[in-house]
């Protein structure tokens, strides 16, 4: 057995979904610019694992789910799709949102999938399957991105076929779907202080506190840190809104996930701000 599959922590497949879900997961632990090497290794097997499936196919047939197959014309569908799915990949690695939108667009365009009411079934499931594996890539996609393929594919949705094959991935998007909207709020507090000053921006800061979407704690510890990064780029430093943010959320007390997730912003946040925190 190739090791890229005790990499990926799975038994050999020729189902590259269960290929896709193992390496989004395990991707989720790892920062390509801080573990080059870890998150080299792990891309290196996931290719491999791609390929390999390959094999582990049953003759001509392509498997496109658990329990369905393609018959050899609707495989050469797949193939067309393909590089289609391998674009969008690349355009929300490498690309702006906007590219990664327009290739979006013109892939439903080119395969006749804008008007829900006239898509093909088949067409759609194999578009749907790739933009999952797009979108379960955390390291790969804009945030906006995700929001649109979570709305065109209804994934969250009461009902859909995704929750109950796959219930954890769906609690995942969802997950990730907050963690985008954290951010959002994080550059709207941000923009308000640049525009409006820091003064008036402070009731924003009482209003974010209360929003449902900091109920979970990754995502509002994801929230506070990025607060402070962006708090300690501003030039110059808010100090006034610096210090309500930390009384707000105990920064005095336990500041352990802002130094771990970002050392030198947190350096530079405690220089800055003239707080007495260790």
């Amino acid at each position: 057995m190739h090791p890229c599959w005790n990499t990926l922590g799975i038994a050999p497949t020729p189902d590259e979904r269960e290929i896709k879900r193992a390496y989004a997961k395990l991707l989720k632990h790892i920062r390509p610019e801080e573990q080059p090497q870890e998150f080299q290794q792990l891309r290196e097997a996931f290719d491999q694992a791609l390929w390999e499936s390959e094999a582990l196919r049953n003759g001509p047939l392509t498997h496109v789910a658990d329990d369905r197959v393609l018959a050899p014309g609707e495989a050469e569908l797949e193939e067309r799709l393909r590089p289609y799915i391998h674009r969008l990949a690349e355009m929300n690695e490498q690309g702006s949102v906007d590219e990664a939108m327009a290739t979006l667009d013109q892939t439903l365009a080119d395969f006749g999938l804008t008007d829900p009411a006239q898509r093909d079934p088949l067409t759609w499931e194999l578009l749907e399957d790739g933009l999952l594996f797009v979108c379960c890539d955390i390291q790969a996609n804009h945030d906006d991105f995700l929001r649109r393929a979570i709305e065109l594919c209804g994934w969250l949705e009461e009902g859909h076929w995704l929750r109950e094959k796959d219930p954890k991935t769906v609690e995942w998007l969802g997950l990730r779907l907050q963690e985008a909207d954290a951010l959002t709020l994080v550059d709207a507090l941000l923009d308000s202080i640049e525009q409006d000053g820091e003064t008036s921006a402070l009731p924003a800061l009482d209003k974010v506190t209360e929003d449902e979407r900091l109920v979970n704690l990754d995502v509002r510890l994801l929230f506070e840190a990025e607060l402070m990064v962006g708090l300690s780029q501003l030039q110059p430093m808010p100090r006034q809104f610096a210090r309500k943010a930390m009384e707000t959320f105990g920064w005095q007390r336990d500041h352990r996930h802002l130094e771990d997730y970002h050392p030198d912003a947190w350096q530079e946040f405690k220089q800055k701000s003239g707080l007495l925190l260790s």
